[in-house]
């Protein structure tokens, strides 16, 4: 995928040099270069990556590629291309004179991306009626009426109970309620369809006809989520991104109001944290999250009604959920809402030495930097502390 790269530190522009295969005095001199944007382009022939690193030089810029390029070993080659946005815009000026190789798609990929960096806060998310704008940080309260979910499994199994939680969390500022009735955690085990609806849909009910705020159907088994659905459930949110279930996608596609949570996994719950292991967690994620965004839309499935999640926890090691919200403004490429839930996870556990009612403040503290670098929405337990550090970050960003 075609990105802008997440440069916070001078080692992580170095590692994407030599993933490319820089010469060493290229990284040296490079690496020197780096301010404001670090932008991204896959596959590039070796025609097209010259053209783009003697205009970016031409103009006071530089763009990485593959040593290969220079001597002509190779054919194609990643190329990273460094300078501030205006020196982008410079480039695209140069560009566009050029109709050789694939530089009229270049161009085309290069504008988009940098109209997606100031275009996500214009959005909204329309789910049956609510409106959801995207120029602040959404709340996803959560809800488990499932026995044995790792947070807070059978303390919200009966209908009251639920029902309070609920209400706790929409007067706390939750703008999404997320129910689901299946565990996901790892090693869980997988329950019926029947199951499955018996423990959601008497909360879904009661809470669509009482609360009016979107609620979300957290499954990945199309018989619930088409029960839900024609219930009135707002959002489908499943973890899988419409791989678990081939009827998943065409029966949320029949209700074109309906937004879709996307998610990245790696294996199923029984098996996610069996040694997962990633050669480049971002690019991995990155190419599963657009191949089922192509599987909604084949099914019928609009794009503004896509949502993504990169899938925190879900066959994940602790240094690839760490590098996940390192690197989250990376998942901006797709063009999509992004929600993160990391609330209370046992990598927070495990950096912090705590176990999980200990997990507040290492949850705040990933969800704020989150939201800094560009996430729309959290899905957290613990609604009314989210809600006032989400208020203070988007003001501080706003103002």
């Amino acid at each position: 995928m075609n990105r802008i790269l997440s440069i916070k530190k001078s080692e992580d522009i170095v590692k994407e040099f030599k993933n490319i295969g820089v010469t060493s005095g290229g990284i040296v001199s490079m690496s020197q270069k780096v301010n404001s944007i670090a932008l991204k382009l896959k596959d590039i022939r070796i025609g097209a990556a010259n053209i783009i690193k003697q205009d970016m030089l031409s103009i006071g810029g530089d763009a990485a590629v593959s040593r290969g390029v220079v001597d002509g070993k190779v054919d194609r080659s990643d190329v990273i291309i460094l300078g501030n946005l205006h020196k982008i815009k410079l480039l695209l000026k140069k560009l566009s004179h050029q109709d050789i190789f694939e530089i009229p798609q270049i161009c085309k990929s290069i504008a988009r991306l940098i109209q997606i960096e100031t275009d996500i806060k214009k959005k909204q998310i329309k789910a049956r009626g609510h409106i959801l704008p995207l120029n602040r940080t959404l709340i996803m309260g959560i809800l488990n009426v499932s026995p044995d979910s790792f947070y807070d499994g059978g303390k919200y199994t009966t209908l009251y109970s639920a029902l309070t939680q609920i209400e706790k969390m929409v007067e706390q500022g939750a703008d999404i309620i997320d129910i689901g009735g299946q565990s996901t955690r790892p090693y869980s085990q997988k329950i019926s369809s029947e199951e499955e609806v018996s423990r959601v849909m008497p909360v879904i009910e009661k809470a669509i006809s009482k609360f009016d705020i979107p609620i979300s159907i957290d499954t990945y088994k199309s018989e619930v989520a088409r029960t839900a659905l024609q219930t009135g459930i707002h959002i489908v949110n499943d973890i899988s991104a419409l791989r678990f279930d081939k009827n998943m996608a065409s029966n949320i596609a029949k209700f074109p109001d309906v937004p879709v949570i996307l998610m990245h996994i790696k294996g199923t719950p029984q098996n996610m944290q069996d040694n997962p292991i990633y050669d480049d967690v971002i690019e991995e994620i990155l190419e599963y999250l657009n191949e089922s965004i192509k599987i909604a839309r084949d099914a019928g499935i609009k794009d503004e009604n896509i949502i993504i999640d990169p899938g925190i926890g879900f066959g994940k090691r602790v240094k690839d959920n760490v590098k996940i919200i390192q690197k989250i403004s990376e998942f901006r490429c797709l063009d999509k809402p992004i929600l993160l839930g990391c609330s209370n996870k046992s990598f927070i556990g495990k950096i912090l030495d705590t176990e999980k009612e200990q997990r507040l403040e290492g949850t705040l503290a990933a969800n704020a930097f989150a939201i800094l670098n560009g996430v729309n929405i959290i899905r957290v337990h613990e609604v009314a502390e989210h809600k006032k550090i989400s208020q203070m970050i988007d003001y501080l960003i706003k103002e």
